[in-house]
């Protein structure tokens, strides 16, 4: 709580001109990293306009919490959370093959404890197929694919309320599912926990739950017609424009508070921040970029994710200019760099693997976000 104290202390609001009084413009550093806005156009990159319809299914997606309020963790590490007809799901091999039709998938995470060996997880896909014809094949596809996947079940096990899904008992206690209904798939793994013996009658329940909650939420969703996929908006308030771009282009993302939900370690204790902050924008690109209702709230939103870094972080040096920006570094971790740092109702977090390099980018992020509405 010191480390809240201390920057909430520190924030003094902005200047008459919107910047912050603590940061020296003249000394901002940005290397060679672009301080103008993009354009519509250079936003607009095929990557981008290929999430947008998973982006609109994750709207529709409940959090693990929400049906199980004790699974407050998720994995954040290596995971995918978004599914496209160019980057589909992997729970079985060839899946593009086996279950054509994909149009979209979202994937969400709910676990006990941070370490998912260490009590229930539950993993959730939901995908949109291009007909209900589509849908069931792939449902049952992707039962089929895992009876000859490197860990096959090691029987069937019934769902309650759900005689059409695929069920299946796994090793060590887990289960898994899959069911069809109108163009949707949803696909269930859940790990068996620590509970001696295994319980997988009350997993079975337990996945009836999820399915149940998934397709409550999935009335309300209405599928882009796939002549129109193409042309979704790939951007929300020009936003993305003021972000610098990832320099692997990769697919590039603004989304609402609670989608971004999914993506976060702990969206229990996010949420609260996000509903103080009255966070309504969230941009992954090279940074990732809060916009929560006014600067204060942006402060408040900053002292969280500062308040909730790893203990092994360390602080490292600013970037000139910017003493007010936090900078970290885990000395056992290569490439560890991040900085988190505020510009107006704007909060945000970039990495880096080099100290200069990173500063030029904070500096950078800092001059373009100053520009933003």
């Amino acid at each position: 709580m010191g480390v809240v104290a201390t920057v909430l202390a520190a924030s003094c609001g902005t200047g008459a001109d919107g910047a912050d009084p603590a940061v020296d413009l003249a000394a901002l550093q940005s290397g060679n990293y672009r301080t103008t806005p993009r354009s519509p156009e250079e936003v607009r990159t095929s990557a981008t306009i290929d999430i947008q319809e998973a982006l609109r299914l994750g709207e529709h997606v409940p959090l693990i919490m929400e049906t199980n309020p004790k699974m407050v963790f998720t994995r954040v590490a290596h995971q995918q959370r978004m599914f496209t007809r160019t980057d589909p799901p992997r729970m079985v091999d060839n899946f593009s093959t086996v279950a054509p039709g994909f149009i979209a998938g979202w994937e969400t995470i709910g676990q006990r404890r941070e370490d998912e060996l260490h009590g229930r997880s539950v993993d959730l896909t939901v995908m949109r197929f291009s007909t209900p014809e589509s849908a069931a094949q792939a449902a049952r596809a992707v039962a089929d694919g895992l009876w000859h996947s490197r860990y096959p079940p090691v029987g069937t096990i019934p769902i309650p309320g759900y005689s059409e899904a695929f069920g299946q008992a796994r090793a060590h206690g887990a289960i898994s599912a899959a069911v069809a209904r109108n163009e949707f798939v949803l696909w269930v793994y859940i790990g068996g926990g620590v509970d001696i013996p295994p319980d997988q009658i009350a997993l079975a329940g337990l996945a009836a739950e999820v399915f149940d909650a998934q397709f409550e939420r999935l009335r309300d969703y209405e599928p882009t017609p796939e002549a129109e996929l193409a042309d979704l908006p790939v951007d929300r308030d020009g936003l993305l424009s003021y972000a610098l771009p990832d320099p692997g282009g990769a697919a590039e993302a603004v989304m609402s508070a609670r989608t971004a939900l999914h993506l976060l370690q702990r969206p229990d204790l996010t949420k609260r921040a996000f509903d103080d902050a009255r966070v309504d924008l969230v941009v992954h690109a090279e940074p990732e970029i809060y916009r929560a209702a006014d600067k204060r709230a942006a402060d408040r939103l900053h002292a969280y994710f500062v308040d909730g870094l790893e203990p092994e972080y360390r602080t490292v040096d600013s970037p000139p200019g910017m003493p007010e920006a936090h900078c970290v570094e885990d000395p056992d971790s290569t490439g560890s760099l991040k900085c988190l740092f505020t510009v107006g109702r704007y909060s945000v977090i970039m990495d880096g693997t080099q100290i200069q390099d990173l500063h030029q980018k904070v500096s950078a992020q800092y001059i373009l976000l100053e520009q933003a509405p």
